[in-house]
């Protein structure tokens, strides 16, 4: 019996490790991202803001990088916590986790305010997504780039980061 409850005890501590994992790297990517990338209007003298809509331990490691990293373009480094949409007005970046409900209509309103998209959902950067996250058939993190609504929405896209996307439309 005590086999079994350390065994137990194992399975569920690493499930809940590889759980609090699992957005490690998300930030990292984003705010590379951010470095490879041209806003269509730079507003130097406010804060660069990057909301997470949807899992709580992808805003925690979101706060951790901009804890380390402070800055984005020279701005203040801020990130903020949303339910919805609506919520994520003013953003910079918006990043939508998985199992987060989401309509095209809305991607799009985000994009008309000068916001890069970042999602993490199922055939979804065909649909307006400026950037979404997939694993890659090695099961690392990888991205999908739309520079054709990144071009659209007055974002410019460097070469260099085009070339690191798994995918690009």
């Amino acid at each position: 019996m005590k086999k079994i409850t350390t065994v137990l005890f194992f399975i569920v501590f690493l499930s809940g490790y590889a759980q609090a994992q699992e957005y490690k790297y998300h930030p990292i990517f984003i705010y590379n991202f951010s470095r490879y990338i041209e806003w269509p209007d730079s507003q130097n003298n406010t804060d660069f803001v990057v909301s997470v809509i949807g899992k709580a331990e992808a805003y925690r490691e979101m706060v951790d990088i901009s804890e380390k990293k402070k800055t984005i373009k020279n701005r203040n480094f801020v990130v903020r916590q949303c339910s919805d949409i609506s919520e994520a007005n003013k953003s910079d970046i918006v990043f939508i986790t998985r199992g987060t409900r989401i309509k095209p209509e809305e991607i799009q309103q985000l994009r008309a305010t000068g916001t890069l998209v970042i999602t993490e959902l199922d055939n979804i950067v065909q649909k307006g997504s400026h950037i979404n996250f997939i694993a890659t058939q090695d099961s690392k993190l990888g991205f999908e780039l739309n520079s054709q609504a990144a071009s659209d929405t007055g974002f410019k896209v460097a070469g260099a980061l085009a070339t690191l996307a798994t995918k690009t439309y």
